[in-house]
């Protein structure tokens, strides 16, 4: 078997980006957002529950030393991050200001008694998937990998006197910003025996329990604020203070062992104790796994460099959700995943991507949606680890729609009379009944979130039987031409945009493109103002023209020249994003990786094919490889095969038959077969 973990770099997107000089026409796009992929290098597992990594108290993960930085002016170095502060567990990924970072159980080596304890600078670092450690300035070597079950530390000291501190209280980063961090409301932490502490934390409102299990060391102590209190036990509630424990490390190797549940005690004690046959043997598997996720995608490159660039952002669009089976505080239903943080960002094409091959992800993450819906009255937008799991947003609305259509048409397997039972339920919310009833939101984006929702709504319902449910959804999304100005043919100027404004939006890829195009005077028109939106003529308006991959709102938009017949240029901005906006390295990411948004975006790209979310279609764009073999989550297989040199696709088949328009059905393409694209120099 092919060893796919080899080309990824974890640390891929981690710090400020550092891309090649960009080709036109990507010279003119315009970066709005934080110019770093905000990821972290820790240890994790393919949609696994744990990850850990080096805790510096960094933005947003934990890790690296930089602020919150929401455009590329505010990019800033914090010397307040750049040191060691120990291990820390369950991360974000990508993502930006979500206000909920987790973070949780630090453990710190060091020398000397606990108030004496100070950080460290980071003097190395090495990772693979599933597995990091870092060295300290102070000599101190920490090294961790994960399991299903367990988060495993091990330390090597220098020196005898080597000593761990665990806080159980910490949540989130630096405590600079109230939206950064957030305390404890109450907790109980148990010295059960030398090498067994308990702990129950209420972190965000969520009571969570931890095991944490040592070898070849001994819990000595209960620690306030790093300072020694009397007793095995100690009670808190809502407090500033730090608690945790002191332990005393009885050789140069001291281990432990993590085991954290949303359940209760016994459970997280169950997982403690579970046999996993020590620290390598789990390192050995988490690779394993890995390495079994990368596979379900193969390409065929001579260029190494591409394929770690491939596999990098494959591995990093594969981090998240987090599937906790069983650990739901809101339903007895054992499927349960966490960490859509957030829908916005993950709609178009990381879910697709997940829906296209890994099945029980998918399965977890539709019966989520549905026990959300059935339950709370509400299908996620932002689906975190706080009180009651929905955290408001207001960047979109009704996406958990297109997703839910998007996993119908890949056939993951549910129960879809539930699926179009939690999808009404949501729809019955007061905001989205109002659009509905004809209210047109003062952010004009939503009202095409609810109309383009509604039409992929009716596919699920026609497909149940529910005809007269899918003609009452269809009446209502073809009212998405009420947001568009025919004088202009964009959408109304005059509204409130999320990260963009009228031109950014304007360009979304619809049901009914041909309409669309007749709103801006005919496909010519429509495509000289792609022209003008891509920077290939000088632009009339330079705010909202493309923003180059950084930001989710627009990824999808070169595609919309494909509807204009203009696969020219189409493979000219694919080309150019390939070879400007991903590279290798730190600085590889040309923005927030947002949970596998943007490198999702980049696998598609890549392979050629970009999926059209909420609707059964598939469009053909410029394939990198010679070739690429998926590994399809039914079992069947779907190969894209590349004839010819150049970057303008110029014919596609699929099994033979040839395709016209150069598109297909998703449905279809789960059918498994052979996609070939013929490809010219010359446009």
């Amino acid at each position: 078997m092919t060893d796919y973990c080899k080309y990824v770099d974890v640390f891929l997107g981690c710090d400020e980006i550092d891309l090649p000089v960009p080709v036109p026409p990507a010279d003119k796009w315009t970066f709005i957002k934080g110019i770093t992929g905000n990821t972290n290098p820790g240890a994790a597992l393919p949609f696994g529950k744990y990850s850990c990594c080096a805790y510096t108290a960094g933005y947003p993960t934990g890790y690296g030393d930089h602020l919150p930085n929401s455009c590329p002016q505010d990019f800033r170095r914090s010397d307040a991050c750049k040191n060691f502060l120990g291990l820390s567990h369950f991360q974000q990924s990508g993502t930006g200001a979500i206000d909920y970072y987790y973070n949780y159980c630090i453990i710190s080596p060091f020398y000397g008694e606990p108030e004496q304890y100070d950080a460290t600078p980071i003097a190395d670092e090495y990772a693979f998937p599933g597995y990091y450690a870092v060295k300290g300035e102070n000599g101190i070597y920490s090294e961790t990998t994960v399991s299903d079950k367990s988060a495993y530390h091990r330390f090597r000291f220098a020196q005898q006197g080597g000593h761990l501190a665990v806080d159980f209280t910490n949540d989130g980063l630096l405590k600079k910003s109230k939206r950064d961090y957030a305390r404890p409301d109450s907790g109980t932490i148990r010295i059960v025996s030398p090498t067994e502490i308990h702990a129950e934390i209420v972190l965000s409102g969520l009571p969570t329990y931890f095991c944490l299990r040592l070898q070849n060391a001994r819990a000595v102590s209960l620690l306030q604020n790093n300072r020694y209190i009397a007793g095995k036990e100690i009670l808190f509630g809502k407090t500033e203070d730090t608690f945790g424990v002191f332990i005393e490390c009885d050789d140069l190797l001291p281990e432990s062992r993590l085991s954290v549940s949303l359940k209760d005690a016994d459970t997280a004690v169950a997982d403690a104790y579970a046999d996993e046959g020590g620290f390598d043997a789990v390192r050995k598997k988490a690779y394993e796994r890995w390495n079994d996720a990368l596979s379900r995608i193969a390409i065929e490159t001579d260029d190494e460099r591409q394929m770690q660039i491939f596999y990098s952002n494959l591995y990093h669009t594969l981090i998240k959700p987090c599937i906790r089976t069983g650990e739901s505080p809101l339903w007895d239903d054992p499927a349960f995943c966490v960490d859509y943080a957030t829908m916005w960002d993950i709609y178009k094409t990381q879910l697709p991507l997940l829906f296209t091959l890994y099945e029980n992800v998918s399965k977890q993450t539709v019966q989520t949606f549905i026990n959300c819906g059935l339950h709370t009255g509400q299908l996620p937008h932002t689906f975190l680890l706080t009180k009651g799991l929905h955290v408001p947003s207001s960047q979109a609305c009704m996406l958990a729609e297109h997703s839910l259509a998007d996993a119908f048409f890949r056939g993951i397997p549910a129960d879809y009379k539930a699926v179009l039972k939690a999808i009404v339920k949501d729809m019955k919310r007061p905001y989205y009944a109002d659009i509905i009833a004809g209210v047109i939101p003062d952010r004009l984006t939503h009202f095409l979130d609810v109309c383009e929702a509604c039409a992929a709504t009716a596919d699920i319902a026609e497909a149940q039987g529910e005809t007269a449910v899918a003609e009452k959804l269809r009446q209502f999304a073809d009212r998405w031409t009420d947001a568009y100005d025919t004088q202009t043919g964009y959408i109304y100027k005059d509204h409130d945009y999320y990260e963009g404004n009228y031109r950014n939006y304007s360009f979304r890829l619809l049901r009914n493109m041909d309409k669309r195009m007749e709103l801006a005077g005919g496909r010519d028109a429509f495509a000289a103002q792609l022209d003008n939106f891509f920077g290939f003529v000088k632009a009339d308006e330079y705010s909202g023209c493309f923003e180059g991959f950084n930001n989710e709102s627009d990824m999808e938009t070169p595609y919309a020249y494909h509807y204009a017949k203009r696969f020219d240029r189409l493979c000219e901005v694919l080309a150019a994003g390939e070879d400007s906006m991903f590279t290798t390295g730190r600085g590889g990411l040309p923005g927030n990786n947002d949970s596998g948004g943007t490198s999702s975006c980049h696998i598609w790209n890549c392979l050629g094919v970009f999926p059209v979310t909420g609707q059964d279609l598939m469009l053909i764009g410029f394939p990198k490889y010679e070739k690429s073999v998926l590994h399809l989550h039914n079992g069947n297989t779907f190969v894209i095969e590349k004839e010819g040199t150049g970057i303008y696709t110029k014919k596609a088949t699929l099994n033979g038959e040839e395709l016209p328009d150069l598109r297909f059905a998703a449905s279809e393409m789960m059918k498994g077969g052979t996609l070939r694209i013929v490809c010219e120099e010359t446009a």
